[in-house]
């Protein structure tokens, strides 16, 4: 079993700092030092200088649809509305025109989860008080109830691309903090960090071989081969991590779970999950190579504390597949040299 709390605090913050450029800014150079007790406190160091940066690099506005009732005539009159709320009878119109404004829904996560910290009694008093002296500054911005439905609705643009970082941490933080209000089986909190952690993963590793390589690193949706031209119910087939170097594809599908392996008794002999491995088969098989290209595919699962592990090398219906696993619980130069070695096996 593997949890986030199984992983040293300093690999998570290394994970983040590739999956996200911004963690590289000289304004994060104190936090990588810095020991934390829990991956809580190092979210919210990183929350404690990321908030003021976007702070003074001003908060960001958009233009937002605005419907009042009102005596002055501006922008687009709504007709309907204005008969179905009986404005005419007070003498005013329903109108709807555009503001340029701040409260965008990046600016609600943000200031919601402020206020959602200095209500936390996980968080350190001093800290309390430091985000409390920064709500001020969203006086703009409606009030948001936070859920873990709010974040599915956001969309990053170039204007917003910014906020990424610190939007997505706020989400970390207040997974963690959710989970040790409502979680008291060891079972869910295991199951809840491997939901949460796996998209870091995924990040991680798709930002590592775009720095740490020369292959072109795409994460493309791959079309499936049909004969009759009926595309309609057929799932969507997109990669995390396509490298190619020119002669040599190989699609890598990365895997963060609590077993890597089934077994169907304890002791038993274990097998690989049926499911990864069709999947990955069959991106494998609808990629459709280029004249003599080579294609082959990899599970990349982070390793757990199991005895058996995912150490295998197949070749399926001439088609090479590999299924392996990474020690993120050790030396961060082990793991590049882990993650280097799995892609040099196949490109050399």
């Amino acid at each position: 079993m593997i949890a986030n709390d199984k992983i040293p605090i300093r690999n998570i913050y290394y994970m983040l700092s590739y999956a996200y450029k911004a963690l590289n800014l000289s304004e994060y150079n104190r936090v990588s030092t810095e020991e934390f007790h829990n991956v809580k406190d190092l979210y919210t160091a990183i929350l404690k200088i990321g908030i003021p940066v976007l702070i003074r690099g001003g908060l960001i506005k958009d233009y937002l649809r605005v419907s009042e009732k009102t005596t002055v005539i501006r922008g687009k009159i709504d007709i309907n509305d204005s008969i179905k709320q009986h404005a005419l009878t007070d003498k005013k119109l329903i109108v709807l025109y555009d503001e340029f404004s701040e409260d965008t829904l990046l600016n609600q996560i943000i200031k919601a989860t402020l206020i959602y910290l200095v209500r936390a009694p996980k968080i350190s008093k001093e800290d309390r008080k430091f985000f409390y002296g920064l709500i001020p500054y969203f006086s703009e911005v409606s009030e948001l109830e936070l859920s873990l439905n709010v974040w599915k609705r956001v969309r990053y643009n170039r204007q917003n691309i910014r906020y990424q970082f610190i939007v997505d941490i706020c989400r970390y933080l207040y997974e963690e903090l959710l989970l040790d209000e409502n979680v008291s089986s060891n079972m869910m909190r295991q199951i809840q960090d491997e939901q949460r952690l796996s998209s870091l993963y995924e990040n991680f590793v798709f930002a590592f071989y775009k720095r740490e390589t020369n292959f072109k690193v795409s994460r493309p949706q791959i079309p499936w081969k049909v004969d009759n031209g009926y595309f309609d119910a057929l799932p969507v087939m997109q990669t995390d991590i396509v490298l190619n170097d020119g002669e040599k594809t190989l699609i890598i599908d990365t895997k963060f779970y609590s077993e890597n392996m089934a077994t169907r008794f304890e002791g038993g002999q274990a097998k690989q999950k049926s499911a990864n491995l069709y999947q990955i088969f069959s991106y494998v098989n609808n990629w459709v190579p280029q004249k003599e290209e080579e294609v082959a595919g990899m599970l990349l699962y982070a390793r757990t504390t199991a005895d058996q592990q995912p150490n295998h090398h197949y070749e399926i219906n001439g088609k090479k597949i590999s299924v392996v696993n990474v020690n993120l619980n050790q030396e961060f130069t082990a793991i590049k040299k882990e993650l280097i070695d799995f892609v040099t096996a196949y490109f050399e």
